[in-house]
């Protein structure tokens, strides 16, 4: 037994911790009593007898053993216990949640590693396949500029009815003839700025049961073609003219939930734009333009201001029209829509509201059902500082 005080140790803490030499029988009462005094009385005349300590200390010690050992062997020792086991509970829930993160990090940097080797990957087959260069030896006016419309194309559906037939076949066809019509609309216009406005429903998605049915593939094959038909296309205008720029909007069949639920900036249309974006970006003469809404695209034709929507939230009439006017805040000099698969224009408030149509013209069960009826087509228009010089609308065979 160690009789030296300890640091920072008080008398009553060193008499109950010496006080175990007496218990082992190792000193008698006098002999502890000898020591305490010898440690911590100073002048003889302080010096205390055994019961001085005895007494004290055995008070202490039966008051312990009635109330504090018996507190500590069962509430408290039930309570250390519980304490004991959330610790426990919280160190498992931790240790789940670092690894959760940590699998969580290590997916997301799989991800980006993927996207960054996928983009690369396209960059490079783009290069490979659009070894374009612009065209320099044609004479052409810069005063006016070519507008192209992509709307509606819903590539991926397929039906063979009386009133029509549509597939991604035909699709295919319809595009190639859409581009020779372009190009001879423009070199008679002797145009050297195109803008093709992609105005929503690129691919069919699958929205409604009708449309998965009629789909002839899944919606995943609908990007991919789609997003290879409209590079091509641009491509090709790309080598007819000096300057394309591509403007993309969402529509409403390229959503991933269902109406109520889905996001406004959730559609896959956008997928479609990034793809053509990266295959095209070695271009010179290629530009895509970025709008802080994916709804609605703005673009400068020739010194005036134009938009393009898809139709799912402004609605092709007055109100529509004035509701996203003043949404805007200024009058564009025209504005370019879809989503009704059929061709019109209107002049309203000196602002001209266009409408393209689509490539299925009519013939799936929605058409059918709504008596809707018309051949596929597509609006191409010439524009210059003055606004809209004329308008074609392009029936597709």
């Amino acid at each position: 037994m160690d009789f030296k005080k300890l640091d920072g140790e008080n008398e009553h803490q060193y008499i109950w911790r010496t006080s175990k030499a007496v218990d082992n029988g190792e000193l008698t009462w006098k002999e502890f009593a000898d020591i305490v005094n010898e440690v911590w009385r100073v002048d003889e005349s302080e010096y205390r007898d055994e019961s001085a300590y005895r007494k004290p200390l055995q008070g202490a010690k039966s008051y312990y053993e009635d109330v504090f050992s018996k507190m500590i062997s069962t509430e408290y020792s039930d309570e250390i216990s519980s304490v004991k086991r959330q610790l426990e509970r919280a160190k498992i829930q931790f240790r789940d949640e670092r690894n959760a993160w940590q699998k969580q990090n290590y997916t997301a940097a799989r991800v980006e590693q993927k996207l960054d080797y996928l983009e690369n990957v396209i960059k490079e087959n783009g290069e490979r396949r659009f070894d374009i260069v612009a065209p320099s030896d044609i004479t052409v006016s810069n005063n006016s500029s070519m507008v192209v419309c992509l709307s509606d194309l819903h590539i991926g559906a397929s039906y063979d009815s009386k009133w029509g037939i549509y597939n991604s076949d035909i699709a295919k066809s319809r595009m190639t003839e859409y581009l020779a019509e372009a190009i001879k609309i423009g070199k008679r216009h002797e145009v050297s700025d195109v803008v093709v406005l992609g105005i929503g429903d690129l691919i069919s998605g699958n929205i409604h049961k009708s449309i998965q049915v009629t789909n002839r593939e899944n919606v995943i094959e609908q990007i991919m073609l789609a997003s290879d038909m409209i590079t091509q296309f641009i491509a090709g205008l790309c080598g007819k003219f000096s300057s394309v720029r591509f403007v993309n909007v969402s529509g409403n069949h390229s959503r991933i939930d269902k109406k109520d639920d889905a996001m406004k900036d959730e559609r896959l249309d956008r997928l479609i734009g990034w793809y053509v974006e990266k295959s095209l970006s070695h271009l010179d003469n290629f530009k895509v333009i970025d709008n802080s809404d994916t709804t609605i695209g703005v673009i400068n034709i020739q010194g005036l201001s134009y938009w393009c929507v898809h139709g799912d939230y402004d609605a092709f009439n007055r109100a529509g029209l004035s509701n996203l006017v003043l949404a805007m805040g200024y009058k564009p000099a025209a504005i370019f829509t879809g989503h009704m698969h059929s061709a019109a224009m209107d002049d309203i408030a000196d602002i001209k509201f266009i409408r393209s149509g689509s490539f299925g013209g009519s013939g799936d069960d929605y058409t059918v059902e709504k008596r809707l009826t018309g051949k596929p087509s597509q609006t191409i228009a010439i524009c210059n500082d003055n606004g809209i010089e004329c308008l074609y609308p392009v029936v597709l065979h």
